[in-house]
């Protein structure tokens, strides 16, 4: 009887060492998995790190860009501003003065 109740407490033991064999194996894989996914996911973020650094480089560009633009409009609105003000000069002067002041004017210049 002795030999059966050891025989069944080996038994035990060797079923116990299995399990845990097992399911060190297990956790293992997991552990090689999950370590896999986090080098995975540092280079992704590396990646994407190095594609923000890129988009604010392009950005602060496009920033200094908009800025020059803007200058640009501001000065071409002046300048259609002033020649606005020159056509209605000439427009005052040529097309609204009288017969007499243009025939007047062409004297003065041909003489």
């Amino acid at each position: 009887m002795e030999d059966r109740v050891t025989a069944d407490n080996n038994n035990s033991l060797l079923w116990i060492k299995q399990f845990i064999e097992t399911e060190f194996k297990f956790k293992q894989e997991l552990i090689n998995r999950q370590q896999e996914e986090i080098d995975n996911l540092k280079k992704n973020l590396e990646g994407n790190q190095d594609l923000i650094t890129d988009l604010k480089e392009k950005l602060q560009s496009c920033s200094q860009t908009n800025a020059g633009n803007n200058q640009l409009i501001n000065k071409l609105l002046g300048d259609i501003t002033k020649l606005q003000n020159d056509i209605d000069w000439y427009k005052r002067t040529y097309e609204r003065r009288s017969l007499l002041g243009t025939i007047k004017e062409k004297i003065k210049r041909y003489f």
